[in-house]
Order: C-alpha cells, then structure tokens, then sequence
C-alpha cells in the first residue's frame, strides 16, 4: 500500500472490450483525485493487427481498434505487456 504522502497508483490487466471501456473510465476518473497517479498502465496482450503491434496503434491511436473500434481512450492510459504489472504489489489492479 502506498504510504500517507505517495500517489497510488493503478494498473488495468486486459485490454479486451471490458478492459479498454474500463480504462476510458479510470483514465479520465484518475484526473480527478489528487491522491492517485495520473498514469494508468494497461497490461496489454500483445497480437499483431494487419501487421501492426496492437500496442503500437493503441498507443499512436489512443483506440484499441480490435476490441473497443471507434472508442479513444485518454492520453493517460500507458499500455504495457510488462508481467511487473501483475506482481508489482505497489500497484492497485483492476
């Protein structure tokens, strides 16, 4: 847990349709309250896309055309395939 004065900080693991509604959510919500860090990782399942990363175009397009087209996820979300995000303990997963 993050001590009195440190920022927590949160981490989405799935970027799937839910995962990436979830983020939009979290993303703007986390701008709101100073007492969590304005960046969220995205644990993101990395699957190629017409010959594209997925994280590259979630992270050039703000969208995660495969599962959530059309949608633009806040510039706050940071998109990883880093296992660190599901072991790190500093961390408030969703």
């Amino acid at each position: 847990m993050a001590s009195s004065g440190e920022k927590k900080k949160i981490a989405l693991i799935g970027s799937g349709n839910w995962g990436s509604a979830i983020a939009k959510i979290v993303g703007k919500n986390v701008m709101e309250f100073d007492r969590y860090d304005k960046e969220v990782l995205m644990w993101v399942y990395e699957e190629m896309i017409d010959g594209k990363k997925l994280t590259e175009i979630i992270n050039e397009k703000h969208e995660n055309v495969k599962y959530l087209p059309g949608t633009v996820l806040p510039n706050n979300i940071v998109k990883d395939t880093c296992d660190e995000l599901l072991v790190n303990h500093r961390l408030i997963r969703i």
